[in-house]
């Protein structure tokens, strides 16, 4: 079995802090991983000489207890018989015999026992001389490189602080030349500015004075244009009123015509008019009944209605000649004919 220290010193340390000229990783791990291997054979070696002597102290108990048995029946064999007749030369011989056995298996194997027991012991004696050794020649080369980590680790800050010393100055030095050149940079430009600021400002000063040259021009072109296109919309507007007033007097010369025309339509519709009403007061004169009809219509109530009508018969036939008036219609007077155009 693995004791507690060797717990503690397997698996080695193979993680240490990085410094700068140190030893090889590569070279440290490959030494750790031989030392490890190396410690777990030694380890495992001394565990089967212990298991060997573990089991040789077995057999050896059990070699004893087989001794104690063979002893006490040896004891049993040669107790004296308790009759003279039962002790004969056989059996005596039989007993020394038993008892040269036993003293024989005895001796053997105490002395195997003892062997056993000392090889055990010397392999112990040796593990564990070795085991002392190899751990004490493992804390040596761990002080060692305890050693040469903190020199290493010394001689890095003691770079680190020359190279921050160093880097501080460099700093400094180029913060100076930056605002050197910086301080130039900003003069030249604010110079180019100014060249660039005056150049702009006369090339403004043209375009200005262009620009109004070009104006004026326009405007005089645009005013001698605007005057053309009045003269001319003034003309077209002229000789548009004179077609129009043209127009107008052609329309109401007509317009006249046609009123005269109506005016003798109307005079002529009037004396129609007056016309037809000479004709209805003539009408209205020949329907009135005479003196003979009205005697005539008494005697028809006495003698009956035929000789009225015979007697009504006659006035009829003496008034064909005369012109009848139209008869009304609906109580109107019948309309004039229009007159011919």
């Amino acid at each position: 079995m693995v004791s507690e220290r060797d717990n503690g010193l397997l698996p080695l340390r193979r993680e240490y802090a990085h410094a700068w000229q140190g030893f090889d990783r590569n070279e440290v791990r490959q030494y750790l991983d031989h030392l490890e291997a190396h410690l777990r054979r030694i380890v495992t070696d001394r565990d089967a000489a212990m298991a060997q002597a573990s089991t040789l102290s077995r057999e050896l108990e059990n070699a004893r207890r087989e001794l104690a048995k063979a002893t006490s029946r040896i004891d049993e064999l040669m107790k004296p018989p308790e009759r003279l007749e039962d002790l004969d030369e056989r059996m005596q011989r039989t007993v020394q015999l038993a008892q040269a056995r036993a003293e024989e298996i005895t001796n053997r194997a105490q002395a195997a026992a003892e062997k056993t027991w000392a090889e055990s012991t010397q392999a112990s004696t040796k593990l564990r001389d070795r085991y002392t050794k190899l751990v004490e020649a493992l804390e040596v080369h761990a002080d060692a490189l305890h050693g040469e980590h903190e020199a290493a680790l010394a001689s890095t800050r003691a770079e680190v602080k020359k190279l921050t010393l160093e880097a501080a100055e460099r700093r400094e030095e180029l913060d100076k030349a930056a605002e050197a050149k910086r301080r130039k940079i900003e003069a030249e430009f604010e110079a180019s500015m100014a060249a660039q600021r005056a150049a702009l400002e006369k090339h403004i000063a043209d375009q200005s004075t262009a620009s109004k040259n070009q104006a004026e021009r326009r405007i005089a072109e645009a005013t001698a244009e605007a005057k053309r296109r009045v003269d001319e919309a003034t003309a077209e507007a002229k000789r548009r009123i004179d077609e129009a007033t043209t127009s107008a007097a052609q329309t109401t010369n007509a317009a006249a015509r046609k009123v005269e025309r109506l005016a003798e339509l109307r005079e002529k519709a009037r004396a129609s008019l007056r016309e037809a009403d000479e004709v209805l007061k003539q009408s209205e004169a020949a329907l009135q009944p005479l003196k003979e009809e009205s005697s005539i219509a008494a005697a028809s109530k006495l003698v009956g209605a035929e000789p009225v009508k015979q007697a009504a018969a006659a006035p009829a036939a003496t008034d064909k000649s005369k012109p009848s008036p139209e008869p009304k219609a609906n109580g109107h007077k019948p309309a004039p004919e229009p007159a011919k155009a």
